[in-house]
């Protein structure tokens, strides 16, 4: 469970819990900017089966991934506790 506590696949889970799928580029662009790190990040997401990929059939080629049943009960405790921090910094 490594993974789960880098601030990288943090932010995926949670970009993921909010939006469903996303495809490599969006996760590029909104949430990780630096392709290596972003790239190590979804290897350990899947690696301890939490993020599912999914390589869409069109041109140019596309990658979706999405939470797992499981990478979905990490994100959800990981949004409580976002929101708990929010609603005690304001």
């Amino acid at each position: 469970m490594k993974a789960v506590i880098d601030m990288a696949t943090i932010k995926i889970l949670l970009h993921l819990f909010e939006r469903d799928n996303a495809r490599y580029s969006e996760l590029l662009e909104e949430v990780i900017q630096s392709r290596s790190t972003l790239a190590l990040a979804l290897r350990d997401l899947q690696e301890e089966q939490l993020l599912g990929r999914e390589v869409m059939d069109a041109r140019p080629v596309q990658t979706r991934y999405s939470l797992t049943s499981r990478g979905e009960e990490v994100a959800k405790h990981l949004s409580a506790i976002k929101n708990l921090i929010s609603k005690h910094s304001k």
